[in-house]
C-alpha cells in the first residue's frame, strides 16, 4: 500500500496499493483465487537497482505459503558502492488475503545486516467501505539502505492512512497521509495524492496528476537525503492493456516539478512492464517492470539534487499448488 531507494519507494508504491497507484482497482479485481491453493504456494519477488551515486542493490525474496494464508519467506539482499559492500538476510513469518472486501498483506521476522540482527516488518490492510469507496492502514519497519545508514544501523518506522475514491467510472483520488519516523530522531510527515482520469472509456488510457510533500524534523544529516521541506507535482499518461488472455502490458511516464529547500529540478520518471491477465489467476500471478526517474524524493540513499538517476528492475511471483 507507494527506495532507501529500494524499501523506501516500495513502501510507498505499497500504500498506493499495487503498481500504478489507488486501491479500489484492487478491490475490483479481487477474487478467491488471489490467495494460494490446496496445496498453499510458493512466492517470490526480486530487485535490482542501479543509481546515478553508483549505489546498487539486489534483492531476492522466496518464501511457502500455506491453504490458510500463512507461511514462511527468506530474503538475501547485496547492497554495494565502489569501495563498500553489505550483505543482509532475512527470515520472515507470512500473511495474506485477498477477498472482494479487503486485503490483507502482512510479514514480521529479522533480519542480519553486516553482523547486525533488526526486527523488521510491515503490514498493508484495505478495505472497501463503499462500492466507490476504500480506505486502509499502511505500517512498515525497515532498514535505511544508505551508506551511512547501514554502516549505522538505522532503521525507520512508517505508519499512513490510505484512501482511495471512485468518483466517477472515469475519475478516482487517492490519497496516502502519515509519517516516517527515524531511529536517528527525525520524523518525516507526508501527504502523497494521485488524480487519475481515464481518457477514453474502457481504453485503458489515463491522464494523472501526482503531488507529494514532506518535511523532515531533522534535515541534511548526511546519512539519507532529507531535505528540511519537499514539494512536488508531476503529472502524466498511463495505458493497460490485455495482449489476449495470457499477460497485460502496461506502461507510464510523466513530467513535473520538484521544489525543496535544497533548490529545484525539473523532475521524470517512466514505467513499463508485463503482468500475468486476471483470468490465469489461478495458474500464476506475476508481474515484472523496469522504472527509471531522475526523482531523488522516493529514495533515501545520500545524494539526489540536479543530475540524479535511477533505475530498476523488479519482478514478483505467486504461484497457488492445486
Amino acid at each position: 500500500m507507494f527506495v532507501f531507494r529500494g524499501a523506501h519507494a516500495l513502501v510507498l508504491q505499497r500504500m498506493l496499493v499495487g503498481a500504478g497507484v489507488f486501491a479500489v482497482s484492487a478491490f475490483a479485481h479481487a477474487q478467491s483465487s488471489d490467495g494460494p491453493g490446496v496445496h498453499g504456494a510458493v512466492t517470490g519477488n526480486f530487485l535490482y537497482s542501479d543509481d546515478s551515486d553508483s549505489f546498487q542493490e539486489e534483492r531476492t525474496n522466496l518464501g511457502y505459503m500455506f491453504s490458510n494464508g500463512w507461511g514462511i519467506d527468506t530474503s538475501v539482499t547485496h547492497f554495494s558502492s565502489p569501495g563498500w559492500s553489505a550483505t543482509g538476510a532475512g527470515l520472515f513469518g507470512l500473511y495474506r488475503e485477498h477477498d472482494a472486501q479487503q486485503t490483507v498483506d502482512a510479514k514480521l521476522g529479522v533480519m542480519d545486516t553486516k553482523g547486525e540482527t533488526t526486527v523488521l516488518g510491515s503490514v498493508d490492510y484495505m478495505r472497501q467501505v463503499t462500492s466507490d469507496t476504500g480506505l486502509g492502514v499502511s505500517a512498515e519497519r525497515d532498514v535505511v539502505d544508505s551508506i551511512e545508514g547501514l554502516d549505522k544501523g538505522l532503521t525507520y518506522t512508517s505508519l499512513a492512512l490510505v484512501l482511495d475514491h471512485q468518483f466517477t467510472p472515469r475519475f478516482s483520488v487517492g490519497a496516502v497521509a502519515g509519517a516516517f519516523f527515524f531511529s536517528d530522531n527525525n520524523t518525516r510527515p507526508l501527504l502523497k495524492t494521485r488524480w487519475n482520469y481515464e481518457l477514453i472509456a474502457n481504453s485503458g488510457l489515463n491522464f494523472y496528476i501526482k503531488t507529494w510533500t514532506y518535511s523532515n524534523s531533522n534535515p541534511n544529516n548526511g546519512d539519507y537525503y532529507a531535505p528540511r521541506w519537499l514539494n512536488e507535482y508531476s503529472g502524466g499518461l498511463s495505458w493497460r492493456t490485455a495482449l489476449g488472455d495470457k499477460a497485460v502490458f502496461f506502461a507510464s511516464a510523466d513530467v513535473g516539478r520538484q521544489n525543496s529547500s535544497n533548490g529545484a529540478n525539473n523532475i521524470w520518471g517512466a514505467r513499463i512492464g508485463l503482468e500475468n491477465h486476471r483470468s490465469r489467476a489461478k495458474q500464476a500471478q506475476w508481474q515484472i517492470a523496469v522504472e527509471t526517474t531522475n526523482d531523488s524524493s522516493a529514495g533515501l540513499t545520500s545524494g539526489g539534487g540536479a543530475g540524479y538517476r535511477y533505475t530498476s528492475v523488479m519482478g514478483r511471483v505467486f504461484v497457488p499448488l492445486n
